[in-house]
C-alpha cells in the first residue's frame, strides 16, 4: 500500500518543484518522441538505401494520409488524457474509473472505422495527391498493409495517453523502446534478407504496433493506477464521453486540418518529381528529430496543466508554462545551430542520391532558424489543451494553414520553386506562434477546469449540461 502511495505521489504534478517535475515528467516524453521518430526513420533508410528513391518516395506519400485518419483518433486520446488529468489532479476516482473505460470502448469503435475506411480509400486518395505513376502501386501496398495495423497502434497511444494523464511517462517509453528496436530488425530482416521492398517495412511496423498495443494494454491493467481496460467490460459513460469529444474534438480537427494541409503540400511536392519527393522526405524526418524534444515539452503541458487546474492551482500552471517557455526557446536556437551546420550529414543517411542530398540541405537550413517559433506553439498549445480550453489551438492551426496553402502554391506552383513549400513552411510557423500567444494572453484559458464544471452542474442537478462551449 504504501508503495502504491509513493507512486502515487510521484505521478503527482501539483506539488513539489515545478522545473524538476516538469522535466522529469518530460524526459521520458523527449526518449519516446525519439523513439517514434525512429520508427519512422528506420523505414526511409532502409528502403532509401537497400530498395531506391522511388520506394523512399512512395513511403514518404503514404505519410500525409496515414496522419490524417490518425488525427480522426487524436481528438479521443487528447480529450482523454486532459479528463483523466483534470481528474487526477482533483482525486475524483469514480469520474477515473468512469473515463478509463470510455476511453478504451471508443478506441476499439474509432479503430475499427479507421482500418475499414483506410484500406478502401488508400488509392484514390493517392490518385487525388496526383501521386507518380512510378510509385502509386508501392505507396498503395504500404498503406493497405500499415492501416491494418491501426488497431494496434490507438491502443497503445491512447495507453499511453491515460498513463501521461496519470502523471506517468516512464512505462510508455519501455515499451516504446522494445517496439522500436524490433521494428528496426524486422525492417532489416524483411527488406534486406527477404527482399520484401516496401511491403517489408510495412510488415515491420504492424507486427511492432500490435505489441506495443498489447503491452500497454496489460501495463494499464495490471499497474496501481486504479483503473482497468476490459474488451469483456467496454461501455460508454455518455456524459464522460461527451467531455472527452467536447475537449478532443478541437485537438482532432486541429490534426485533421494539419493533415489536409500537408496532403495539399504534398500535391504541390508531387508536381516536381520523386526526386524532390524523396529530398522532402529527408528534410521532413530530419527535421522531426530537431524539434521533438520541444513536442516533447508541449505534450508534457499538457498532463502537467491539466492535473493543476483540475487541483484549482494556476498559479503553478502558469509557471510550469513560464518555466516550458524558457526550455523551448533554449532548444529552439541550439537545434537551429546544429541543424544548420550538421543537418546534412543526417540527410546522407536516408540515400546517397546527390541531387536529394543537395535539395534536402537547402531545405533545412531555410527552417533551421525558426524552430523556436514552432516550439513556442507546442507549448502554448499543449498548455491550452491541459486546461480545456482545445477550441484556440484548433483556430490558429486552422488559420495558420489557410496562410500557408495560398503562400506555398504562390511561391512553388506559380513560381515553378520547389523550395517555396519551405518558405511557406516558416510562415506557418510564425503566425500560428504569433495567434496562440496572443489567445494565451487573453486569459480565458484560466476557468476552462472541467472539474469545477461537473461540480457546478452536479449541485444544479444538470449533469448532462457540463458539456459547455469554449
Amino acid at each position: 500500500m504504501e508503495k502504491a502511495n509513493s507512486a502515487a505521489r510521484k505521478r503527482d504534478l501539483t506539488q513539489g518543484s515545478v522545473i524538476y517535475k516538469l522535466v522529469m515528467f518530460s524526459l521520458p516524453l523527449i526518449a519516446s518522441f525519439l523513439v517514434m521518430q525512429l520508427y519512422n526513420v528506420a523505414d526511409s533508410i532502409i528502403v532509401g538505401n537497400f530498395v531506391g528513391p522511388d520506394a523512399l518516395a512512395a513511403v514518404s506519400v503514404s505519410f500525409p494520409i496515414m496522419m490524417f485518419f490518425n488525427a480522426l483518433f487524436m481528438g479521443v486520446s487528447t480529450g482523454a488524457t486532459v479528463v483523466i488529468s483534470q481528474f487526477f489532479g482533483a482525486k475524483d476516482k469514480e469520474s477515473l474509473e468512469k473515463s478509463s473505460t470510455t476511453t478504451f470502448t471508443l478506441t476499439i469503435i474509432v479503430g475499427i472505422i479507421i482500418t475499414i475506411l483506410g484500406i478502401i480509400l488508400s488509392k484514390p486518395l493517392l490518385h487525388l495527391l496526383k501521386t507518380p505513376d512510378n510509385i502509386i502501386d508501392d505507396a498503395t501496398l504500404y498503406l493497405v498493409i500499415i492501416f491494418a495495423g491501426t488497431l494496434g497502434n490507438l491502443i497503445y497511444a491512447i495507453g499511453s495517453g491515460v498513463l501521461r494523464g496519470l502523471g506517468d511517462s516512464k512505462w510508455p517509453l519501455y515499451f516504446l523502446i522494445f517496439c522500436g528496436v524490433l521494428n528496426v530488425g524486422l525492417n532489416m530482416l524483411f527488406v534486406m534478407a527477404f527482399r520484401m521492398g516496401v511491403a517489408g517495412v510495412a510488415w515491420a511496423t504492424l507486427i511492432s504496433q500490435y505489441l506495443s498495443g498489447i503491452f500497454v494494454y496489460y501495463r494499464v491493467n495490471k499497474g496501481d493506477y486504479g483503473i482497468r481496460f476490459s474488451f469483456r467490460n467496454m461501455k460508454i459513460d455518455w456524459a464522460i464521453a461527451k467531455l472527452i469529444l467536447k475537449l478532443g474534438l478541437p485537438s482532432g480537427i486541429q490534426s485533421m486540418t494539419m493533415s489536409l494541409g500537408s496532403m495539399i503540400i504534398q500535391s504541390f511536392a508531387n508536381r516536381f518529381g520523386s526526386t524532390f519527393i524523396a529530398a522532402n522526405t529527408s528534410v521532413m524526418r530530419t527535421d522531426g528529430f530537431a524539434i521533438l524534444p520541444m513536442m516533447a515539452i508541449g505534450s508534457a503541458l499538457t498532463t502537467f496543466v491539466g492535473q493543476n487546474i483540475g487541483a484549482g492551482k494556476i498559479d503553478r500552471a502558469k509557471k510550469g508554462i513560464t518555466s516550458a517557455l524558457v526550455i523551448i526557446i533554449c532548444i529552439g536556437l541550439i537545434m537551429g545551430v546544429v541543424m544548420w551546420f550538421n543537418g546534412v550529414y543526417i540527410i546522407r543517411a536516408f540515400t546517397d542520391d546527390q541531387s536529394v542530398q543537395e535539395i534536402g540541405s537547402r531545405g533545412l537550413r531555410i527552417l533551421a532558424w525558426f524552430y523556436s517559433f514552432m516550439g513556442l506553439e507546442f507549448a502554448f498549445s499543449g498548455a491550452m489543451r491541459g486546461a480545456g480550453a482545445s477550441v484556440a489551438p484548433m483556430v490558429t492551426t486552422l488559420i495558420a494553414n489557410l496562410c500557408r496553402i495560398p503562400i506555398a502554391y504562390f511561391l512553388a506552383v506559380v513560381r515553378d520553386d520547389y523550395m517555396g513549400l519551405f518558405y511557406s513552411m516558416v510562415c506557418s510557423m510564425i503566425i500560428g506562434t504569433t495567434l496562440i500567444f496572443l489567445y494565451y494572453l487573453k486569459g480565458n484559458w484560466r476557468n476552462k477546469s472541467i472539474t469545477r464544471m461537473i461540480n457546478s452542474q452536479s449541485q444544479n442537478g444538470k449533469t448532462e449540461e457540463i458539456i459547455s462551449a469554449d
